[in-house]
Order: structure tokens, then sequence, then C-alpha cells
């Protein structure tokens, strides 16, 4: 069995957090104390959901089914880019049997380059506006994101690298619902205005919970450990600004699936691991997105055709 040590970290602070905690300790410590037959039934699985949240799911699985997860996780800089590059590369030669993701982005475009054959959405989280408390109130933040181009708010404002992750996701609906004119003009004020971009959106809580940054865009469940370290940190509504973000599986393409894969998805949706993951804050909701929000609604297909010239834009305008 490979060293838990990282995991045991995360139950630590799941123990100290309450909510889903008890439940993802319980799954845990059965696991652990599980015999795992090397020779048995076994999937390979990668993901970019963090691995704090999965590699206690996946344990909890093999337990309760017997069967082995062969887990590659992808880094926080990069988010699923990594592992969608990967996949890309294996086409040919597939290695992996399912593709477990937590942005919108990558997922589809695996889907349309038939990497994967189909794919299932579950739960959702959102992308948020984040503020240092201790440097500026809510009622003194920006009310919006057009309003980070304001001259107050020069070199006060951070996002993570718009090339990739969530952070991409969010940018390219913006696009589609302003408009490329808006959209552009809006990213080349954002730069002069001394835009600051980096490596995550981890990195974005922690530079604004320290105050290197007053104004953040980040995901809610980034926030969520920034608030339980502590940190000096509020939530600014969106609202029509607002994206947000489904967790999803996609099959690979040249992969005998079968009812071991099917399995594993049944087990990851039910309710109660689901449950836990609102708890602990790697979900906002167990379901879709309500209908009647007023969020950002991409269309996705139109959103995917372009996406490439969005990206070059963004270079462009906020790559050095």
């Amino acid at each position: 069995m490979k060293d838990p040590q990282p995991t045991v970290q995360f139950i630590w602070r799941l123990g100290h957090s309450g909510g889903g905690g008890a439940f993802f300790l319980a799954l845990w410590l059965v696991a652990c104390d599980a015999f795992q037959d090397p020779t048995g039934p076994s999937q390979t699985i990668y993901t970019s959901q963090h691995q704090v949240y999965a590699e206690p799911i996946f344990k909890a699985f093999e337990e309760t089914s017997g069967i082995r997860i062969r887990a590659l996780y992808d880094n926080e800089s990069v988010k699923s880019m990594g592992l969608a590059k990967r996949l890309v590369a294996e086409k040919d030669h597939p290695v992996c049997d399912l593709f477990w993701s937590n942005e919108s982005l990558t997922m589809r475009q695996l889907l349309e380059k038939e990497v994967i054959h189909s794919l299932e959405s579950f739960g959702y989280r959102t992308r948020v506006m984040i503020i240092n408390t201790r440097a500026i109130t809510p009622d003194k933040a920006p009310a919006t994101l057009l309003e980070w181009t304001e001259p107050q708010w020069r070199n006060r404002c951070v996002m993570a690298y718009p090339l990739f992750g969530t952070t991409a996701t969010h940018m390219l609906a913006l696009r589609q619902k302003w408009g490329d004119e808006t959209w552009s003009h809006w990213c080349q004020k954002l730069a002069d205005n001394g835009l600051r971009t980096v490596d995550g959106n981890s990195a974005v809580v922690q530079m604004v919970g320290r105050g290197d940054a007053w104004i953040g865009l980040t995901d809610s469940d980034d926030l969520a450990v920034g608030l339980r370290q502590g940190l000096p940190l509020a939530s600014i509504p969106l609202n029509q600004e607002l994206c947000p973000i489904d967790n999803s599986v996609g099959w690979v393409q040249g992969r005998n699936h079968g009812a071991l894969v099917d399995s594993f998805v049944s087990f990851l949706k039910a309710p109660t691991t689901l449950q836990a993951m609102v708890e602990q804050s790697a979900l906002v909701s167990q379901g879709p997105p309500p209908e009647d929000a007023p969020w950002l609604k991409p269309t996705w297909e139109p959103l995917l055709k372009d996406a490439s010239t969005g990206l070059d834009q963004m270079k462009h305008f906020f790559m050095p």
C-alpha cells in the first residue's frame, strides 16, 4: 500500500472541520486496513479533482468493491491540461479508463477530439471574487469584474494564469457573453491596470489572504480552504458574471470499460459521496446549477470552435 501520510494530514483537517469529515475519516480508516490483492481487478483513472478530496473516495471504493484504482493526479498550476495532453498523446494506445475532471472546458475539448466517447456531469462549484477584508470592506469593493479596470484597483487584482483550468473557462464564457470587442477592451485595460497572474487558484487565495493583492478571482473550494485557515477573506457576489464549474467523468475511447468503470461512477455519484464533497466545499451542490440563476451559461459548441482565438488573445494580454 502507498504511503498514506498526505491523506492522513487531510483527514486531520477534516476531523477538525466538522461536517463530512467524519464520513471521509470512517471511509479512510476502513480502507487503510483493507487487504488489496495486486492481482485482482483494477481500473486506471486520471483526475484533476484535488487529491485531498479524490483519494479518500478512491480508497473507500477499493474497500467496498475489491477493485483497485490506479490514480493519476494533476498539477495545480496547469490544472487539467497536463492530463489532457497525456490523454491525447495516448489516444492510439490508451492507458486510462476514466477521466474525472473538476473543470468544464478541457473535458469538452477531449470529447470534441474523440479522446473520450461520452461524458456525464454531476454537481458543481463556482467561480468567486474575493477580497482581503483588512484592506477593503465589501461595500467598497468592485461590484463587477468590469470595475477591476478602475484606477483605484491598479496593481491590486490577481487571478490564475487564464490559459487553462477554471480561469480559462470563466474568461472564455465572459468573452461569449460580452462579445469579443467588449471583452478584448476589458482584457487590455486589465493588463494596463497591473493585473497580476499566478500559478493556480489556491495561490490567488494565499496572495489575497496575505494582503499582497486586495481582490482576486478564484474557485469556491479554494476560498473555503482559505477561510478554514483563518485568512481575512470575503466573497463578493458575481451575479451575471458568475461561472458555475461542473464535475464530470469521461469514458476514454478505445478502452474496454464494462461494469468496473460503471461501478466506480455509481459510487462517485452516490448521494452520500456527493454530500460529503459538498460538506467539505469540493462542490457547492450535488445537482446541476439552477436553471433560473442569472449566471453565465456557456453555449459549448461555438465556444469550443472559437476557444483557440480567445486563448491566443489572452496570451497577448496577460503573458510576459
